[in-house]
Parts: C-alpha cells; structure tokens; sequence
C-alpha cells in the first residue's frame, strides 16, 4: 500500500503520540509494531528480542504484523522453552544486522518474493541492541521509510528506557517492587495456543507451549547484612547488593525473574516442573553465593524459603509463605533452603498462612 508523504507523517506522528501515553510493556511492544506495519510499505513486520541464557544465545519471536490483519504475539516469554527458540547463529543476516547495528537488507530469491530489512533496535546510542525488527516488502525500503523505522524504533527504546527507570532498582539493576504484581498474575494464566499455524520462513512454527508449567516464588534473605554494614560501612554494603544481583542474574534461567523488593530482600518468580526441581535450581544459588569470595567482606551467605504460586494466590499471600519459610530458615542456622510446603508437611510449620483471600488454620 502506497503511502503519500503527507499521509506517511500524519500516520506517523499519530502513533508517536500513542506509543509516548504507553505505560505497560506488552502494550508498547504491541503498539510499536503496529506502527511500523501502518506507517511503512511494508506487508509484515516482525520483532525478536535477544535471550541471554548463561553463554548461550537465543533468538524470541515477539510480534508479527501484516497488512489488515491484528498484531499477533507469537510467544510468551515466561512459558517459552529454549529449545523452541532459534540459537542465535542460525540467523546470520540478524547477527550481522546487531554487529554492525546497521540495516541489514537481502533481496528477494527464488524461495521468497519479498525485501528483507533489518533494524536494530538499543535502548540508547552506544547500547547493546535489544534485538531486531524485520520488515518484508514488494519493493526495497524508500530513504523515508528507512527515517520511519528508525524514529519509531528509537523512540521504542527511549520508552523502554523510561520504563526500566521507574520499574528498576538504581543500585542492582533488578526489578523493584513495581512491576512485580503484574508478573505474578502472568504466571496464573494458563497458556494458550496462538489462534494460526503459521510457518515462519526459516520453517519454525510460532507457536505458544501449551505444556504446563509451575511457578515458584522464593524469598532469599542475606544472611547478617547488617553486621556487614556496621563493619565495613555502607559502600561495602552497596558493594555486596550489586554483586549478589549479578550472581542471582547468572545464577538463574532466561524466563526466570529476580526481584529487589529493599535492603537486603531479594524475590525469585522461577519456573520449574516440579518441587524438587524449584528447590535444587535455589540450592545451586545458595552454594554458588556461600563459595563466592566478596571482595572485603569474605563469604557472605543467604536463607531461602520458596513456595509454590497457586491458583487463585495474591502475591501478598505468596510472599507471606515464603517470607514464612525464610524466618524458619534463619531461626535454624541461616545458609539454606527451606520449602514451605515441606515445613508444613514435616509439621515444623502450621498451616495458618492465606493462600489467595482465604484464612487456613
């Protein structure tokens, strides 16, 4: 479809004007690509974030958008498995795309009809890109479309950007508090099939996992922070904050979510098929954070209680479990793990928690 210039600049300023009143992620991420689908030549677009998982890389399928047709999610980020992601190698002209932070472009083949553009997309100028959009097109992108793009996706990121200031902890970088209770109804959602089968061109399916998944909400606690404080100042104490975000950051899996709620509380919404599973994926944690050599302050050591989230829970009653099972874990000798539901069943907690808005005894 063919836009006039004048036509491309009102279509333009009216999503800029929408996007900036955005407050909510998957509202912006939505907003964004229907903006650039409208305002540019293009019969789809697509967006894909990068996924870091401990050395690996990964490519996520966000969005896709066509002509006439609704944005469509082609993924759930906290449901989505690493092995139906792309490795981040298997797209080349991607890499080449986020390397250069360049467009990128091939040209229609036999195979496919359509111009391929690429654009990085950063949340500022010298960033490491957040990921790609990928625009198909009759026709390669005109120096206005290109313009477009960039200003839309520059303005994607500064409101990222804005988003991450009000919903991050200065001193970590972690998540606040903000942003928690909408994460933690996600995870009571139940997955659901995408509405088509559409078949990327590398011949992926975009599909959400319809598979179940459980959710687990862990409280972890630094053991004698204050001490710390009082012996090595407040600096040190920072010091210690920072570093024990960046163990929690590597520590845990892509689609898990780590929490600074104050001082010395951090919270972990993590997924795992199984009890046993959320408690060894949190041992690990502990053992890495005992065997870690802070610098000044020698071994620094951490209680853990961790519940599942169930359904119809509030986050206020999650919390209350696991914050439970993390003052079991420091009245019995700090540096461990304790489930809450294995405290209630070995009877050393009573079951007089709320699970949701209902009052057990």
């Amino acid at each position: 479809m063919e836009h006039s210039a004048s036509s491309r600049s009102t279509r333009l300023v009216d999503h800029l004007v929408r996007l900036s009143g955005q407050r909510r992620r998957d509202e912006l991420l939505t907003g964004i690509t229907q903006a650039l689908v409208d305002t540019v030549d293009a019969q789809q677009v697509e967006l894909f974030s990068l996924v870091h998982d401990e050395n690996q890389r990964f490519w996520l399928a966000l969005t896709q958008a066509r002509v006439g047709l609704p944005v469509r999610m082609l993924s759930d980020p906290m449901r989505t498995e690493l092995h139906m992601m792309s490795p981040l190698d298997s797209e080349p002209e991607r890499v080449r795309c986020l390397d250069h932070v360049e467009q990128v472009v091939s040209p229609p083949t036999a195979d496919q009809p359509y111009y391929i553009s690429r654009f990085p997309g950063s949340l500022a100028e010298g960033a490491t890109p957040w990921g790609v959009a990928e625009i198909r097109s009759t026709q390669a992108m005109s120096e206005e479309d290109v313009v477009a793009i960039n200003r839309l996706l520059t303005l994607y990121g500064n409101m990222l950007e804005m988003l991450d200031y009000s919903e991050c902890d200065a001193l970590t970088g972690l998540w606040n508090r903000k942003p928690f209770d909408d994460l933690f109804y996600k995870t009571l959602r139940p997955s659901e099939p995408l509405e088509s089968t559409d078949v990327a061109p590398d011949g992926t399916e975009h599909r959400a996992t319809t598979s179940p998944s459980n959710f687990w909400l862990a409280m972890v606690d630094i053991d004698h922070f204050k001490q710390v404080n009082d012996t090595y100042g407040h600096l040190i104490g920072d010091e210690v904050l920072i570093l024990v975000a960046r163990l929690m950051k590597t520590s845990f899996r892509a689609y898990d979510r780590v929490y600074r709620f104050g001082g010395e509380e951090f919270v972990v919404v993590l997924r795992s098929g199984d009890h046993d599973a959320a408690v060894a994926a949190l041992e690990r944690f502990r053992v890495t954070m005992a065997n870690y050599e802070f610098p000044q302050a020698g071994r620094i050591t951490a209680s853990v209680g961790v519940t599942e989230i169930l359904a119809g829970d509030s986050p206020a009653a999650a919390c209350e479990r696991a914050d439970q099972a993390v003052y079991y874990a420091k009245h019995h000798g700090r540096n461990q793990v304790c489930s809450e539901s294995d405290l209630v069943r070995r009877g050393l907690l009573k079951v007089d928690l709320k699970i949701g808005d209902v009052e057990l005894f």
